[in-house]
């Protein structure tokens, strides 16, 4: 065995999380090398790194991440709730931005609903797979057992903040959401991913369609202060729900997950 596997099997988590922001941010690397272009983080980083780790930790741990990718069994509510929630949290932060002075979306706006169906099919390949794969079916169990919830959760959080500094820097996705919006969003999908028995495609899908509702529509009807002003409202929406989520269910998420 090298030392190299010997390493990456000593601390899985932080080869992964290497590997996922090197992947992640490759077309930043080439942007800063010379290549130009607009550089964006690509979401295909995170699965990318897990595979790696999971292959360079044994055929054990490979097969255990294959076996993880392919459950999909749990109860219907649970993908209901991760179909909902993000929708209902949007439509709140955007009535109360409204409420603050933005405008309410107009008729015309939101007739492009019709082009969500392909922006979902997007989303789901390349972010609700290709990243949930990486921090929900691959981080995520190995952090529960080693941690209690809440250490998994925070370090989970700052792997997922981290992985977005590079937009957070180039003013593509305000601080405010990439880190505070990313320390509730990754508990709820910590939450979910444990009352739902630990399958892992539950968070995929609140992931998916957060981003086709919300950045790839919603988001792209308002601009500048009003744009600003809806993201701090979501962020607030996500670490209030958080809040609810682990005042209700705190008993099974520190006594059944203690470490």
């Amino acid at each position: 065995m090298s030392v190299i596997t010997r390493t990456v099997r000593a601390y899985p988590i932080a080869f992964f999380t290497l590997l996922a922001c090197l992947f992640g941010w490759a077309l930043f690397i080439a942007a800063g090398l010379g290549a130009g272009g607009s550089p964006s983080n690509l979401p295909l980083g995170p699965i990318i790194a897990a595979a790696i780790v999971a292959a360079a930790m044994g055929r054990a741990e490979w097969r255990a991440w294959g076996r993880a990718l392919i459950r999909f069994r749990a109860w219907w509510g649970w993908y209901t709730l991760a179909i909902v929630a993000p929708v209902v949290i949007i439509a709140v932060a955007v009535l109360a931005n409204s409420a603050l002075g933005a405008p309410l979306p107009t008729p015309s706006q939101l007739a492009g609903w019709t082009g969500l169906l392909g922006s979902f099919a997007f989303m789901l390949l390349f972010v609700g797979i290709g990243e949930e794969a990486g921090w929900t079916a691959f981080a995520a169990p190995r952090l529960l057992t080693r941690y209690s919830f809440l250490t998994a959760w925070v370090i989970l959080s700052i792997i997922r903040s981290f992985w977005h500094l590079p937009l957070m820097l180039t003013g593509d996705l305000p601080w405010v959401l990439g880190i505070g919006g990313n320390v509730g969003f990754q508990f709820l999908l910590l939450w979910i991913f444990l009352r739902g028995g630990g399958v892992w495609s539950i968070a995929a899908l609140w992931h998916t369609v957060l981003n086709t509702a919300g950045g790839e529509f919603i988001f792209q009807m308002v601009q500048e202060a009003n744009q600003a002003r809806l993201g701090v409202l979501m962020t607030a929406g996500y670490l209030l729900l958080a809040a609810v989520v682990y005042f209700v269910d705190r008993r099974y998420l520190v006594r059944a997950h203690a470490g």
